[in-house]
């Protein structure tokens, strides 16, 4: 009897403790293969999204030359799968998204590879929205079958990047001081530099490094101030979030993890077709409950979609030839000559023609170049001494360079370099005998001969002169314009922009030997941006590659100031105007459509721009389509209440113009109304209203851009307006 009680006890406790095991396993984030609900099963759509079904392919393989067209309809079955196909365990799920991702990497060689640049458009056109599909699934599906070691690993490593970025920027900020090697040597920079998060001495060194800074207050006054700089304090905040990556994180719910991926991906599919600034809101804040939800906070999949979604919207590159056209220039100086050369006083005059040029230098943090001038200097003189008068003639040469560096908000000079050569050549002499029959011609060959045995001291003389004199000039006139560059910066171009909160919230500057790039991205806390996946667009020699994305334009008419407001369409556009002429310095003048109505009939029929969204644009397929939420106050008292207008442009190159192709207006109601006929009604003046006030149009394509008094014409001459992105090319 005893022992059945304890087979029983013990039957009955087997089972309780595996009920409780497996109720367990199911609130942690690892899943078990097989079962409903694993990895992605459940949270991918059942079909795939748009710009990547069946029939897209279909077109896209039609449109490829023969030789893409068995691989367009290989990954075309691969992403069918991927979406529709079943696939019940783990492994099952990374060997489908990992067919899909050999066919993107196949994409990104194809991309680089010059052989493939006829086709590129279309390449590049099927990248931007197979990328990004893929690299969000891989990433959710690798978090949701993640190890906690390699958790820690994932959420330790954009701090090491942060932490990297702040060692080079102390790093360059030291190299300006004179004691600079002390200093690095203090900061323990060479230790940080390279530091991994798979290093098993890192954190000790993050940890010794920030006790230093933190104990400032025991330091000296004047070491005090010098480590409370900004980039000692961007160096110990990033010391501090390694720190913060690496403390052990609690268990993760996979249910509460999974139900956000889900809203996600719902959030994703809704901004993709139709943006709004609430979609947006609504991306950024699931965003950010995935990453205190996440076992790798939230990094892999904030990766993928940083890349796509918070990524620079606004990108130039400008070519060294195009900068020299503003800045190289040619000018002749003359000046007296009224100097003492040993023992001889000289008088004269000479003229100094230099040529100053702008070299790009390679720098991947910032805008390196140099200040390149060279110059002849011809001088006529005479030297008159005791003994006799020379007369001299010179050809001297000379070289200088001085290296700048833009960050992009100051300019810092490096020291000048001065190299030069000369050559002095005596022509002739006079002497008290010179009006002696004979004597005076030995007298002055003597004189001659004496000057010239004297040439390379007087040459030396006169490259120490010239390097001197070329050092000085240099040095001040390049520290007055740099400075006076800064300064007109900060008041005339940023100021304007931080007005209106335009001023982008990142901001890069580098250049290669031959190129100066600058990307930026305008981007609020509950705002996306721009992706990686621009249009190419090849850079002219003497020209500029502009790529602006729609996130940027929707952005910046958000920031006019049209939400709620009611206005005429002439009242909108002298808000432009007047707000251009603000941020460019310059008066900018909107042209009024031939066919615009006139002011009467403007203020009968009034523009209600909506609180949220009064104006946004998106970009895809060549055409660029602006939205408006606005409805129409009207003086009959007929209101309109709030539409969605879409106002499709295709813009075109013909020549030296742009022709705006406007396609279908298109008008629907935010709110469905209860009576279809009114609705019908009220879109057909909508209609009318808008086609008046934006009708096709041709703009030029050449326009005139003025820097340091010289006027450029500048031509558009190449335009592309696909995935997002409106790409002009200029020279």
């Amino acid at each position: 009897m005893h022992y059945r009680n304890s087979n029983r006890q013990t039957w009955t406790w087997t089972v309780v403790c595996s009920c409780l095991s497996m109720w367990a396993a199911s609130q942690t984030w690892g899943f078990e293969e097989g079962k409903p609900g694993v990895g992605l099963n459940g949270l991918l759509p059942a079909y795939a999204p748009p710009g990547l079904t069946e029939d897209d392919f279909n077109q896209f393989t039609d449109s490829i030359d023969d030789s893409w067209k068995d691989w367009s309809r290989e990954t075309a079955g691969f992403v069918k799968d991927l979406y529709e196909g079943s696939h019940p365990t783990l492994a099952d799920q990374q060997a489908a998204v990992q067919r899909v991702k050999v066919k993107v990497n196949t994409l990104e060689k194809a991309l680089s590879d010059p052989r493939y640049s006829s086709i590129s458009s279309q390449l590049k056109m099927l990248y931007g929205r197979l990328n990004p599909a893929v690299r969000l699934a891989e990433a959710m599906l690798n978090t949701l079958s993640m190890e906690p070691a390699e958790a820690r690993q994932q959420r330790m490593q954009p701090a090491f990047a942060e932490l990297q970025k702040a060692v080079d920027h102390l790093q360059a900020d030291l190299a300006q001081y004179s004691n600079s090697t002390e200093w690095v040597r203090w900061s323990e920079i060479n230790s940080l530099k390279g530091l991994k998060a798979d290093d098993p001495a890192a954190l000790e060194t993050v940890a010794k490094v920030k006790a230093k800074l933190e104990a400032r207050e025991g330091y000296s006054p004047v070491i005090k101030d010098f480590i409370s700089r900004e980039p000692f304090l961007q160096l110990e905040d990033a010391l501090a979030a390694v720190l913060s990556a690496s403390n052990e994180k609690g268990t993760f719910d996979a249910t509460q993890l999974r139900e956000s991926y889900a809203h996600l991906l719902d959030v994703l599919t809704q901004y993709q077709a139709q943006p709004t600034a609430e979609l947006e809101a609504d991306l950024r804040k699931t965003l950010d409950e995935l990453r205190a939800k996440s076992p790798d906070g939230g990094v892999a999949v904030a990766d993928a979609l940083g890349s796509e979604y918070m990524n620079y919207n606004l990108r130039i590159v400008v070519s060294e030839g195009l900068v020299n056209r503003f800045f190289e220039e040619t000018r002749t100086e003359r000046s007296e000559i009224r100097e003492r050369v040993m023992e001889a006083n000289v008088y004269g005059y000479q003229c100094t023609e230099v040529t100053t040029k702008l070299d790009l230098v390679p720098n991947s943090l910032s805008a390196s170049f140099a200040l390149n001038l060279s110059g002849v200097i011809r001088s006529n003189a005479n030297g008159y001494a005791p003994q006799a008068t020379v007369h001299t003639v010179g050809y001297h040469t000379f070289n200088a360079s001085k290296k700048v560096l833009f960050d992009g908000q100051n300019f810092y000079l490096e020291n000048s370099r001065v190299s030069a050569r000369a050559n002095n050549q005596t022509v002739g002499a006079t002497t008290k005998f010179s009006h002696v029959p004979i004597l005076g011609r030995v007298a002055n060959s003597i004189a001659i001969r004496e000057a010239n045995s004297r040439s390379p001291q007087t040459n030396a003389m006169a490259v120490q002169r010239i390097k001197e004199q070329v050092s000085t000039q240099l040095e001040k006139e390049a520290g007055e314009q740099f400075a006076n560059a800064s300064k007109q910066l900060q008041t005339k171009t940023y100021g304007p922009l931080r007005k209106y909160n335009l001023y982008p919230d990142v901001m890069t500057l580098s250049t290669t030997d031959s190129e100066m790039r600058f990307s930026s991205r305008l981007m609020d806390p509950d705002e996306i941006a721009g992706s990686t996946s621009a249009p190419i667009a090849s850079l002219p020699a003497n020209g500029m590659v502009a790529q602006v994305h729609e996130s940027l334009l929707s952005h910046a008419f958000d920031r006019l100031g049209l939400n709620g407001k009611t206005m005429t369409e002439d009242e909108v556009r002298v808000l432009l105007e007047s707000r251009l002429t603000e941020i460019l310095g310059r008066p900018v003048e909107i042209p009024k459509p031939q066919n615009a109505a006139p002011e009467a009939e403007q203020q009968a029929n009034t523009f209600v721009f909506d609180e949220k969204d009064p104006v946004r644009f998106t970009i895809d397929n060549g055409v660029v389509t602006l939205f408006i939420r606005a409805g129409l106050k009207r003086a009959n008292g007929d209101d309109i209440p709030t539409q969605i207008i879409s106002v499709p442009f295709t813009p075109t190159l013909q020549g030296d113009k742009i022709l705006l192709t406007r396609g279908n207006v298109g008008v629907k109601p935010v709110v469905r109304p209860p009576n279809v006929t009114a609705q019908v009604a009220r879109a057909q003046v909508m209609r009318q209203k808008i086609q008046t006030a934006l009708p096709e149009q041709t703009v030029n394509a050449v326009f005139e851009v003025e820097q340091k008094g010289k006027v450029i014409k500048l031509a558009i001459v190449d335009l592309t307006a696909q995935g997002g992105w409106l790409v002009l090319a200029l020279k």
